[in-house]
């Protein structure tokens, strides 16, 4: 009897006591913000990802799941208007609190094809309509990343979590190291020119000194005449183009072909999906250290180990 007491009282006591809080719940739009956030919040917040590996970031539908993903977010990270438009309405309608990295200061933002190296032939259907728009990869800039980490403290769902400046001393310095350890490993490559369906790589670019590509399209659901695949296939030659890096979008197909003999081809992709599905818990520092990999494999050419 006395156990018995003694159970019914310690279970009374315990639906007494206040549940514990639950940690705060982010929604990140896309998975390097998610990548970011998992490195410097740790297991004090969960971090969920808006869109599935499955869905084309270049051509979005939501479902009601994810509008509903929304609304239960303590705070919604995303790129911005300007970035991410199609995110833009589900955003204003569905999020209770939203930080956008395009709204922070001191962001490093490119137009879409600024700077970009053109054959001779122009693509007429698309090369004029991108010069003006911002160039929506900005997490591939260590510093845009760095801002991010450093306006979380500011957001009210994360004022409460302890030991800020030590989170961000410590992630700024991994991020350093990484970024200087990735510089030194494509050094010996940034002369080497490679191929790409469309270019998502301008930010990685500029961060580690390497070349932007050459393009097939500003569109990379577009594919390529055959007077477009000849030159291609002419500069390539020219330049001694022996490095392709092929995106989950991109035209697989359209790629082999032009990537031939003396060639490797390298599925990268930006958004490091790939990554996230070996390595769920994957930080963004592991990101660019997977990216530089990439790059300095697919640069050296076929014959490098």
């Amino acid at each position: 009897m006395r156990v018995l007491l003694s159970l019914l009282l310690t279970c009374q006591l315990m639906l007494a006591l206040p549940a514990a809080a639950a940690p705060p719940h982010i929604v990140a739009s896309v998975e390097p913000l998610s990548m970011l956030l998992r490195e410097v919040l740790g297991d004090d917040v969960r971090v969920s990802t808006l869109l599935s590996p499955q869905q084309n970031p270049h051509q979005v539908s939501f479902t009601p799941g994810q509008a509903r993903a929304l609304r239960d977010a303590d705070l919604v990270i995303w790129l911005g208007p300007e970035a991410e438009p199609q995110v833009a309405q589900m955003v204003q309608r569905h999020a209770r609190a939203a930080l956008a990295l395009t709204d922070l200061p001191m962001i490093y933002r490119r137009d879409g094809d600024e700077g970009h190296l053109h054959t001779d032939e122009h693509e007429d259907d698309d090369h004029h309509h991108h010069h003006d728009l911002l160039d929506p990869h900005l997490w591939l800039y260590p510093e845009n990343m760095l801002r991010l980490a450093q306006a979380l403290p500011d957001q009210a769902v994360l004022a409460d979590l302890p030991d800020w400046p030590a989170r961000l001393a410590a992630f700024e310095a991994h991020l350093n190291d990484t970024v200087t350890q990735q510089r030194a490993r494509l050094a010996p490559l940034a002369d080497r020119l490679y191929l790409s369906h469309h270019d998502p790589w301008a930010y990685f670019a500029d961060a580690f000194g390497i070349q932007r590509p050459l393009i097939i399209s500003h569109n990379i659901e577009a594919s390529a005449s055959s007077r477009r695949f000849a030159e291609i296939h002419r500069t390539m030659a020219v330049r001694e183009v022996r490095c392709v890096m092929a995106e989950p979008e991109g035209r697989r197909a359209l790629l082999e072909r032009l990537c031939r003999d003396d060639c490797r081809l390298v599925e990268a992709d930006p958004m490091g999906r790939n990554l996230a599905s070996e390595e769920p818990a994957a930080h963004y520092t592991a990101l660019l250290t997977h990216l530089g990999g990439l790059f300095a494999g697919c640069l050296a050419g076929p014959g490098a180990n």
